[in-house]
């Protein structure tokens, strides 16, 4: 982390020195003509961020697009740590007509160790405070969003928090059995999986902003922060049955739905635009997270009892007459076809032990061959001891001596 200090402070300094000089074509460059970056943020809210504080009112102005500006109490509750610039109030133009707030945060542009905070009217374009107008030129305060953050490096702890959720039914389906010579009827059944990420960043990322997850250097998921992530897929499996002719069979598809929370350490890549002048692209600082997967962990079909498809006839069956050898089709006696009563195989899913109490399973295979290994060396002993004193009584020595 303080590393990763050093190096926000470094590029600010390159900023600053910079960043009066930038000229750039896009048209947003004019905002930062002679602005100052805010590098002791933590210090800034300090000052502002009071119980008692008549600033919390008004408006921070926001220098993205997709950023509405926000108030100064809104800016202290999210304990932000994006870019934060003092911007002349020239700069912006009609600020009555761009901004979404009537008053800013501003403070004169003269000494800057000991300027003091006002609020700036957009309608009278004056910065007052309470102890009257501040004469001269006015620096607002506003802040910069990152493009995107990038999440890179994750090492998992060795603690996994599993919470078995239940047995959703996932699809319907039916096997029919209409031919006496089938014996095993199966069926492909398609259903939903559904997977839901959430990854429980610290208070100082941004929500909204989009984040992609690397593994090594491959992407794998492009999330927003502060959103749960949605995957859907189609997923099938097969239902295979014996099944007596002209029955059928209803199926349900059951799965396990299991959450994992797991924590982590990462580096969190910071990417901000370089459009409007910066010097600089991206910040590194070390995090510590936890991410939430929730997803299917099995599935499985429960097959129902059979049933006939007919319920009271059997369906017309060709009779050979033996007699003349012509076969005439005639009405089969009526009477009702019986579906064998097959075993019914319920698949019932129990909570993996291993999975309340991680690590469960090295400890026992650690104690069976701690045990079995005690108990082999003495019955080993005993057997020395044994052999030891069948010798010792045929060479008559210690205790069996005849002397």
């Amino acid at each position: 982390m303080a590393l990763g200090n050093v190096l926000y402070l470094l590029t600010a300094t390159v900023l600053l020195s910079t960043i009066g000089l930038a000229t750039c074509s896009n048209e947003n460059s004019k905002f930062l003509v002679n602005s100052r970056l805010e590098v002791n943020v933590k210090s800034l809210l300090s000052e502002i961020c009071g119980t008692n504080s008549s600033l919390l009112s008004i408006g921070v102005k926001s220098l993205s697009n997709e950023y509405s500006d926000r108030t100064v109490e809104n800016l202290c509750g999210n304990e932000t740590t994006e870019v934060l610039l003092w911007i002349p109030v020239g700069n912006f133009g009609n600020l009555a007509e761009l901004g979404s707030f009537s008053r800013y945060l501003g403070k004169g542009a003269g000494d800057e160790d000991f300027a003091e905070y006002c609020s700036y009217d957009v309608t009278t374009k004056s910065c007052a405070t309470d102890s009257g107008v501040v004469e001269g030129s006015i620096l607002l305060l506003a802040e910069k969003f990152p493009e995107r953050y990038e999440l890179r490096d994750l090492v998992y702890k060795k603690w996994r928090n599993s919470t078995h959720l239940g047995t959703p039914i996932l699809a319907y389906a039916t096997l029919k059995n209409r031919e006496p010579a089938y014996k095993y009827v199966d069926q492909d059944i398609s259903y939903l999986a559904d997977t839901r990420i959430e990854y429980v960043l610290p208070s100082t990322v941004t929500h909204g902003v989009k984040l992609s997850m690397f593994r090594g250097k491959t992407e794998t998921y492009k999330l927003v922060a502060g959103e749960i992530y949605y995957s859907r897929i189609f997923k099938t499996i097969n239902a295979i049955r014996y099944m007596s002719p002209y029955s059928t069979i209803n199926i349900t598809v059951v799965g396990s739905e299991g959450r994992d929370y797991r924590e982590f350490r990462a580096k969190l890549v910071t990417v901000y635009t370089d459009e409007e002048g910066y010097g600089w692209s991206k910040s590194l600082s070390s995090i510590e997270a936890a991410v939430i997967e929730t997803k299917l962990t099995e599935t499985h079909v429960e097959y129902a009892v059979p049933v006939n498809l007919y319920d009271s006839q059997s369906p017309v069956l060709p009779i050979i007459n033996e007699g003349n050898g012509i076969g005439d089709k005639q009405q089969a006696p009526a009477k009702s076809i019986v579906a064998k009563p097959e075993n019914i195989h319920i698949h019932i899913s129990e909570l993996d032990i291993g999975q309340a109490y991680p690590g469960f399973r090295s400890v026992a295979i650690g104690a069976a061959v701690l045990f079995f290994s005690v108990l082999g060396v003495a019955i080993i002993d005993i057997i020395r001891r044994v052999i030891a004193n069948r010798r010792a009584k045929r060479l008559h020595l210690g205790k069996y001596s005849r002397t």
